[in-house]
């Protein structure tokens, strides 16, 4: 072999090494990369689970506590507390009624094709409910309102920190998909006549009926639906009672 052949061979030979050396470092770096994404992913769900553990609701000493009474004169007991589950749009809903609420979606569903359900609205921390009065106070005023008037007409549809049913846990807001207003005009929907025909055998009760606004202190609310359990549910339908008159009567 002459010695510019060997000069050549070393020249490729050199380059060879190179090029792999490049190759190696590339490999490594994209290895790093995807193993500090995997990382970051399991940060997060470590995060998700302890925010599931972690937020409270309430727990009542004595009695059921899926018959706890919150309402504009019973204040949420400060003891109460009852696990929740996260659903996939993000919402809490209790664990003790996570099940009947997830047959009842797919059932309603599965029945009626082209039916589509979306729950806008379930637990409600104490930080939460706060922000809502605070936002319909400032509404109001914005509107030309007195503090003292803006304040009163919020607590009309909002309740305060405490007093709110949605910091159980055991209650949620169920609209169609292609109807999420919630208003009276939600019961005209058909997912709507379905959920108040049927939610009796999934444990929940239409919590605020029509036409019992004295005793529930809210207006009519079809899209608001509370987690009881089955026999208790049943029953409260089957008289047409509310809440509020069934634990009176325990």
């Amino acid at each position: 072999m002459s010695k510019r052949s060997r000069r050549y061979l070393i020249l490729i030979l050199v380059f060879v090494l190179f090029f792999d050396s490049i190759l190696v470092g590339m490999y490594l770096m994209i290895d790093a990369k995807g193993d500090k994404t995997e990382n970051q992913n399991r940060m997060g769900m470590g995060q998700v689970e302890q925010k599931v553990e972690s937020v409270k609701a309430v727990k009542q000493k004595k009695g059921d506590s899926l018959l706890v009474l919150v309402n504009k004169d019973n204040k949420m007991p400060e003891d109460f507390y009852l696990p929740l589950v996260r659903l996939k749009n993000g919402k809490f809903v209790a664990e003790k009624m996570y099940a009947s609420l997830r047959a009842m979606w797919f059932d309603c569903e599965r029945e009626n094709p082209g039916y589509s359900i979306v729950v806008s609205s379930a637990y409600r921390s104490h930080a939460k409910q706060s922000k809502l009065l605070q936002e319909e106070i400032q509404k109001n005023e914005r509107l030309g309102m007195s503090s003292k008037a803006a304040k009163k007409d919020a607590l009309r549809t909002v309740a305060p920190p405490g007093f709110s049913e949605h910091q159980t846990g055991l209650c949620v807001d169920i609209t169609a998909k292609n109807f999420q207003l919630l208003n009276s005009a939600q019961e005209n929907t058909p997912e709507n006549k379905w959920l108040q025909k049927h939610c009796k055998d999934y444990g929940f009760v239409l919590r605020y009926p029509k036409g019992r606004e004295t005793v529930t202190g809210y207006s009519y609310e079809p899209w608001h639906f509370r987690y009881v359990g089955k026999k208790v549910a049943k029953e409260i339908t089957r008289r047409g009672i509310t809440l509020e008159e069934y634990v009176r009567e325990q």
